[in-house]
This record gives C-alpha cells, sequence and structure tokens, in this order.
C-alpha cells in the first residue's frame, strides 16, 4: 500500500491561498462600507390614525401609523435594508407639574416630536430593500408602518382624537443595513387625523 506524504509548507501554502481566496471573494460581495445613516433621507411622510375596526365590545379602534419613503442620496446602490418603527405615547404634565423630560426617548426639536415613555407603545417591522438594492438617486416604497396598539372607544372616530384623556403618541424609525447595528434615521410624531388604509 502506498502513502502519500505532502510536504507541511505545501499544506500550509495552499491554506493561506484558500483564506485569501475567501477574503477577496467575501470584500467583493459585501462591497463597500455604507453609513446607512448619511446615506438615506425619509420624504413624503403621512402620520396619523388608522382605524383597525371593532373590538369584541363593538368600540371603534384607533392605531398610530406613518407612511413614507426612503430616498438613496448616495453615489452608490444600497442593498439589504430592514426597517423597524417604535411607537411610543407622549409624557404628559399633570396638574403644576413641570414639563416632563425622558432620557430613553428624548424630543427632538427638528420635527417638533414630544418625549416619549420609555415603554414601547407597539412596534412594526419591515424588509424594505432585498440584494438588489436601490441605485442612487432611487426611493423606495411607501412603507407603512403602524402600532398593534391604540384607543378604543364607543365616541365617533374623530371625536375620538378629541377626547381630553387623549394622549398623543410619536415613532422612532430605525433602519438595519445587512449584518449591521439598527441606526435610528428619525422620529416623527402622529397627527391628529384619520388615515385611511
Amino acid at each position: 500500500m502506498a502513502v502519500l506524504v505532502t510536504p507541511r509548507r505545501t499544506c500550509r501554502a495552499a491554506t493561506m491561498f484558500g483564506l485569501v481566496l475567501i477574503l477577496l471573494f467575501g470584500a467583493s460581495c459585501t462591497g463597500p462600507s455604507v453609513e446607512i445613516g448619511q446615506a438615506l433621507v425619509v420624504t413624503n411622510v403621512t402620520t396619523g390614525w388608522v382605524a383597525i375596526g371593532s373590538d369584541e365590545f363593538g368600540r371603534n379602534k384607533l392605531v398610530p401609523t406613518i407612511s413614507f419613503q426612503l430616498e438613496n442620496i448616495s453615489e452608490g446602490v444600497v442593498g439589504v435594508m430592514q426597517l423597524n418603527s417604535v411607537f411610543r405615547r407622549c409624557l404628559v404634565a399633570y396638574g403644576e407639574q413641570p414639563p416632563p423630560v425622558s432620557d430613553v426617548s428624548p424630543a427632538d426639536p427638528a420635527t417638533g416630536s414630544c418625549h416619549g415613555e420609555t415603554q414601547e407603545w407597539g412596534n412594526a417591522f419591515v424588509r424594505a430593500v432585498g440584494r438588489d438594492g436601490l441605485k442612487s438617486g432611487a426611493a423606495a416604497g411607501p412603507f407603512t408602518l403602524q402600532s398593534g396598539l391604540g384607543y378604543t372607544g364607543e365616541q365617533a372616530r374623530l371625536d375620538m382624537l378629541q377626547h381630553r384623556d387623549f394622549v398623543d403618541a410619536k415613532v422612532e424609525l430605525f433602519i438595519k443595513h445587512r449584518a449591521e447595528q439598527w441606526v435610528k434615521l428619525e422620529e416623527h410624531p402622529i397627527d391628529r387625523q384619520i388615515l385611511t388604509q
């Protein structure tokens, strides 16, 4: 029986060559690194409340909703993106209390959003762009994301928005590019208007 003996140097060289090929192939597949928060802008934003029918007692139910598009303002193609929206009710000052402040969800003066509650008030997730990617100057969407939580009431829908116990809400938008960390894009107040699905 013949035994084939391969010199150690030949094995090491073959292993190193294989690793180099894997690294080169991996780099060509992933493409250049992209600062996803700088590459995209949120456009055509509409927020409001959507009636999703009645509960088991026949009461109207309204949930906060946002609809928007994403535009690629970078010079390259951006692909494989996921979106997540986090809804929060606004903190409310009662009586003579000073205006509340949130460390978890501070207000955004640029968009006019409020300080949000620590606890989420629902969220929604969507796969935004696949492997084909979003070309430079192109837009994706519209994406419509709504919370699973909301308000129920026996009043008419418009009357619910004007009820004295009604508390406004806001939505925070996050994006994930490939296997990178989630990045906050921006946030918006939920307007007091009824939207159709």
